[in-house]
């Protein structure tokens, strides 16, 4: 940081003396060295310049007319103070005879005395408006800080106007014209090129920040702001450079603990740093270097953990693992690949025990049980054969059980020939599956004595009178007859009796297995 008593712009002395000689050009595009900024800065450094050219103009026609009034001024007590000429006592002082060439170093008073005097002031006008322009040129130049930036132009011109001043002290008002011409001249094209004098200063302010010297950069962008006060690159970066010395240090500790693979405390004080100043590159590039370093080293961290959770049977655990991996570097295969071998591992021990949860829940006879584990399985992979084969079979006991106990449950459904045909048909398939358990082989049992049950007739006795002629449906028609004993299946029965000229007789029985005799009576009697 550059100290407050410290001159930000060194202005010469103004003593004016002036040379006839010409100033040296050779070195004139070496005052400031060029230093590249983008093209954006540039575009946003020449709008700010252009912007301020009506004001910086206004400004200069103000000083041009101040500048006028001192010189009129100048002007009317050099007039008071004419060139001394020849007195009359000095002419009486001369040797009697002397020749015109004795006496020619000796002023005397000549018939155009009066032409002499009005060229020498017209010569004095002149050198005064050279003088006047130069001066008003300069104070504009120093107010920019032309001593900073304006190189070997600036210092020719002063030179320049330096033997001009000697020149206009010994009346030698021509040479003192043209020297201050030559000094306007020089200042004149650092006025035409002080736009790229403010490029040059700014870039090389903007090399200093990147360099770390803080004082320079300081410099740099004060003397662009007295170029162009309202330039807003120059002013947000005069603030970095207030702080770019403190950056640099953070970036170097940063460097030094990361170098140390210290990446946790590096990271903080490259932190520091770009927090400190948040337009620093080389703070910024620092941060994501060491971020990728620690997401790296993390990643490494991640992938060994859930290998060694995925040896352990902890396939969730690895998982979890991987999956964080996989956030930390989206499009890394390894991850992806050691994901799959976690989820696959998951998956196989989720069938397996499914598996033994099914072939527990057979082992009980639980059929429903079993046969929805081994769905699960094939919820996850249709192709497992021995989920598929599982299904099948349990599902066939699981059927199969059911539709006995219901037969058992509700005998009633035996009663039609087509129940008993299925029943027996179903008793057939139970008696085919191996091994049976022992509650299985008591359930087969029961079942079969069922179907025995409801096959085995039970007697009936039908008393008629002869007359009436009687038909039991599923049986068929008995004819006329008095008494008639028969053997009929357990079940329902409707009896029906015919006799002309009466009204038919309708009844129904119930034929229960294992049951006494039963007797009834169909008779016509109402006549129609």
């Amino acid at each position: 940081m550059v100290n407050d008593n410290r001159d930000q712009t060194k202005q010469p002395e103004e003593t004016y003396v002036v040379s006839s000689g010409e100033p040296s050009s050779g070195n004139r595009d070496k005052f400031i060295t060029p230093l590249k900024i983008t093209a954006d800065e540039k575009k946003v450094i020449h709008s700010a310049v252009k912007k301020n050219v009506v004001l910086k103009r206004a400004m200069l026609a103000s000083g041009i007319i101040g500048v006028i009034v001192a010189v009129f001024w100048l002007f009317m007590y050099l007039s008071q103070k004419p060139a001394p000429s020849v007195t009359a006592s000095q002419e009486k002082r001369m040797p009697d005879g002397a020749s015109q060439e004795q006496t020619s170093a000796v002023p005397v008073s000549k018939p155009d005395t009066g032409k002499k005097n009005v060229r020498s002031t017209e010569q004095k006008n002149t050198a005064v408006q050279k003088l006047s322009g130069y001066l008003l040129l300069k104070k504009e130049l120093d107010k920019k800080g032309a001593s900073e930036w304006g190189g070997e132009l600036y210092e020719e011109a002063i030179r320049f106007s330096k033997i001009a001043d000697d020149s206009f002290i010994r009346k030698e008002f021509d040479g003192a014209s043209e020297n201050y011409a030559a000094a306007t001249a020089l200042l004149t094209e650092m006025n035409d090129g002080i736009n790229d004098a403010l490029s040059r200063v700014l870039d090389e302010g903007q090399q200093a920040l990147v360099e770390g010297n803080g004082a320079l950069a300081q410099k740099r962008f004060q003397v662009a702001l007295m170029i162009d006060p309202e330039n807003g690159f120059a002013r947000q970066n005069l603030e970095r450079a207030k702080n770019i010395e403190k950056v640099m240090a953070f970036i170097a500790s940063g460097e030094k603990h990361e170098k140390n693979n210290e990446l946790s405390a590096a990271y903080d004080k490259y932190q520091e740093a770009a927090n400190l100043d948040p337009e620093c590159v080389e703070a910024q590039a620092a941060l994501k270097r060491v971020e990728k370093l620690i997401a790296d080293e993390m990643f490494q961290q991640l992938m060994s953990e859930g290998f060694l959770a995925l040896n352990g049977n902890n396939y969730e655990d690895a998982r979890t693992f991987f999956l964080k991996a996989g956030s930390l570097k989206p499009g890394s295969h390894e991850a992806k690949d050691a994901l799959t071998q976690a989820e696959i591992a998951i998956r196989l021990a989720h069938i397996e025990e499914l598996k033994k949860k099914a072939l527990a829940a057979e082992e009980s006879e639980d059929w429903e049980g079993a046969l929805s584990s081994y769905q699960e399985i094939l919820n996850v992979d249709g192709a497992i054969q021995f989920a598929i084969q599982g299904k099948e079979r349990t599902a066939q006991r699981s059927e199969l059980e059911k539709l006995m106990r219901q037969y058992l449950e509700t005998p009633g459904l035996l009663e039609s020939d087509q129940n008993i045909e299925k029943a027996t048909k179903l008793m057939y398939e139970a008696k085919q599956i191996e091994p049976k358990s022992l509650r299985f082989k008591q359930l087969l049992k029961e079942f079969d004595e069922l179907i025995t049950l409801v096959q085995t007739p039970a007697p009936v006795i039908i008393e008629s009178d002869g007359m009436t002629e009687v038909i039991v449906y599923k049986v068929g028609k008995l004819g006329l007859f008095n008494t008639r004993e028969m053997k009929l299946r357990p079940g329902k029965y409707t009896i029906v009796g015919a006799r002309d000229g009466y009204k038919d007789v309708r009844l129904n029985i119930l034929v229960k297995p294992e049951q006494e005799p039963i007797r009834i009576t169909v008779k016509c009697t109402e006549k129609i």
